[in-house]
């Protein structure tokens, strides 16, 4: 062991030595200007004449601790050939391949065990001063110009005293649909139509509504209708229409058609300022024991249902000053009688009292707090007919006058209405009869005791035409009660009463009609319904041979698409 590190030892300071004794010999010649440095230009004869230098014990291998360049043999065939003879010459070094100097970051991967939903970031608290600065620049950007979701750059993570976990957002609850059995109906652009048609089998025990000779029979009844509806952004229109016939097959001269309908355009031609458009439409019969159709004579009767049609059409403007709105209505009625025809041949002239009238309507209306809106209207109108005298020789032309006060208002969320009070008079042509006047009240109250049952009054007042001799009109009062119950959600039954008064003043009649039903609905689907119904009708008149009582009872189906 001692030998090999002497002999290191020898050989180190001979290779110094050799360094000192001949530099030029191991330094390299700097060549002369313009001349090309190559290997074959080297002068290495020096070198040849310098003695060997013995070799360093252990050095035949590498340590184990000093890298080998990775030199493959492919490489080592290509490098260039180099004389045996030249010492300290070996192959050439292969030049290593560096990494690119910024190579693209590698994915990250999760550690083996991260949860595979890891939990979300934590956020602010919405009241929190985080949360509100977010939002307001947010709203600056929106005020910029930006549309649709805004990618703000990464922010801090919120300190812990104002930070949550993120919200899971929760499922939405799948929406339950108020009336599963509504009709659907038919779109038309903007606009919704519900046509339907209804017909009915029963039974009537007095069809005539008369007081002797009564003869009940059955009957089928149809109905057709509309109804129409709008689903514009400004504007509004609505519709109904309804019209129905009724055939007796056992009792001759008591089938009647009625009907009813009614349109309503409002037009918002500013914010403030709506004009409003309206319509209706009426289709009645008189029935043969009316106090306007019954004669003097003996056995003489009416033997046919004469017709009553009214058309209706009015106009008006609402402006709104804040809280307060006026309203300026114009009206226009037309009221159509037909001849009433006796058994004896003899016809009542009923189309001479046909009329026509023109009426005005102010109304102004405050909303004192969004449950109550009070307001105050006055009715102007002249009806004039179409013959000076009616076919007992009184002249009916006249004119009325008619105010009122009430409100609109919405005690809880259970009820609901408006009702109102006020006085009417009309003062007719003809100096012998006298005028018709009365206190007028109309009501309409809506109680919804749970979302099942519901209760409605309603109560009006009117004053209407008459060709009774020596009266000068009918002042008719009346009261309707009703509860509606859903025992399911496609079965309704519905209990209803009601009881009107008809007095005609300057005459001694008087006349009272009361009411009671129940009618039951049955919805198979959205567009069928089984529907059934009785009643019960009760006159009692202070004039004679006019009192009756009628039953009908009544069932059909509903179809409405």
């Amino acid at each position: 062991m001692a030998s090999a590190k002497s002999q290191s030892r020898v050989a180190a300071t001979t290779l110094i030595a050799l360094s000192l004794a001949a530099p030029a010999a191991l330094a390299p010649l700097r060549p002369a200007e313009g001349q090309t440095l190559s290997p074959s230009s080297l002068d290495i004869a020096p070198l040849r004449d310098l003695p060997a230098v013995p070799p360093i014990p252990g050095a035949e291998a590498a340590p184990p601790y000093v890298s080998q360049p990775n030199v493959s043999q492919q490489e080592r065939r290509a490098a260039p050939e180099i004389s045996p003879g030249a010492p300290n010459y070996g192959l050439p070094r292969v030049r290593a391949r560096l990494p690119r100097p910024n190579p693209p970051p590698s994915p990250l991967k999760p550690p083996p065990l991260s949860p595979a939903h890891p939990l979300p970031p934590l956020e602010p608290y919405k009241t929190s001063f985080q949360a509100k600065e977010k939002i307001k620049r947010q709203a600056k950007l929106r005020m910029r110009g930006f549309r649709g979701s805004l990618d703000l750059p990464a922010e801090r993570p919120p300190p812990p005293n104002v930070a949550l976990p993120a919200q899971i957002p929760a499922r939405p609850k799948p929406r339950i649909e108020p009336n599963p059995y509504a009709p659907l109906g038919l779109g038309i652009g903007a606009l919704r139509l519900y046509p339907y048609a209804e017909p009915s089998y029963g039974y009537d025990t007095n069809p005539n509504r008369v007081t002797s000779d009564v003869q009940g029979s059955k009957f089928f009844r149809v109905d057709a209708g509309l109804r129409l509806r709008s689903e514009w952004m400004r504007d509004e229109i609505q519709g109904n229409l309804r019209l129905g016939y009724v055939d007796y097959a056992s009792v001759q001269n008591a089938d009647r058609p009625d009907g009813a309908g009614d349109v309503f355009y409002r037009w918002d031609v500013a914010r403030d300022t709506k004009v409003k458009f309206e319509g209706k439409f009426t289709l009645d019969t008189q029935r043969p024991g009316a106090p306007g159709l019954v004669t003097s004579l003996p056995n003489v009767v009416v033997v046919n249902r004469p017709l009553i049609v009214s058309l209706g059409a009015a106009a008006g403007v609402t402006q709104s000053f804040g809280r307060l709105d006026a309203t300026l209505r114009g009206v226009y009625d037309r009221w159509i009688y037909q001849n009433a025809y006796y058994n004896d041949g003899s016809v009542l002239n009923l189309m001479s009292t046909s009329y026509n009238a023109y009426g005005l309507n102010p109304r102004l209306a405050y909303e004192l707090n969004p449950s109550m809106k009070p307001y105050v209207e006055a009715m102007i109108d002249k009806r004039v007919h179409d013959s000076w005298l009616d076919p007992y020789g009184y002249a009916r032309d006249s004119a009325g006058v008619s105010g009122r006060i009430g409100s609109t208002f919405k005690i809880t969320d259970l009820v609901t209405g408006e009702a109102s009070g006020g006085y009417a008079q009309r003062d007719y042509a003809d100096p012998r009869l006298p005028r018709l006047r009365g206190p007028i009240i109309d009501a309409a109250i809506i109680y919804t005791a749970t979302p099942l049952t519901t209760f409605t009054l309603r109560t009006g007042t009117m004053l209407s035409e008459t060709t009774l001799q020596g009266a000068a009109g009918v002042l008719s009062r009346n009261v309707t009660f009703d509860v509606t119950h859903a025992m399911f959600r496609n079965f309704t039954i519905t209990a209803t009463g009601s009881y009107q008064t008809n007095n005609y003043q300057g005459a001694d009649t008087f006349e009272q009609v009361g009411t009671a039903g129940v009618k039951l609905e049955y919805k198979l689907t959205r567009s069928i319904a089984i529907r059934g119904s009785y009643f019960w009708q009760r006159l009692v008149s202070s004039t004679a041979n006019s009192n009756f009582t009628a039953n009908v009872i009544m069932g059909g189906l509903r179809f409405e698409p």
